[in-house]
């Protein structure tokens, strides 16, 4: 039996509006221009990233869902495979 990947934030309202991407350090006008948002369930930036800094270990959205990453801007969405979380 094959295992399937999902997606462990969902894009809600909620956690749109608790994400401290938009003023993290590393998020730029790239980004902006390209609406992006919630790297953590939507994936990775398309843009050339930059890393001066990251906000994710304190971000609302991480906490509640219990992750313990960061630059999810570069590695992209966290998946859950039965019990294991993964990039």
């Amino acid at each position: 039996m094959e295992n399937k990947a999902e997606i462990v934030v969902h894009s809600t309202p909620k956690n749109i509006s608790h994400c401290l991407c938009p003023d993290c350090p590393a998020y730029d006008r790239c980004m902006e221009t390209k609406g992006e948002i919630l790297y953590c369930s939507k994936g990775a930036t398309v843009c050339e990233l930059e890393k001066k800094g990251c906000f994710c270990v304190r971000c609302p959205v991480q906490l509640e869902h219990g992750l313990v990453g960061l630059f999810y801007c570069e590695k992209g969405a966290v998946k859950a495979i039965g019990n294991r979380r993964v990039y």
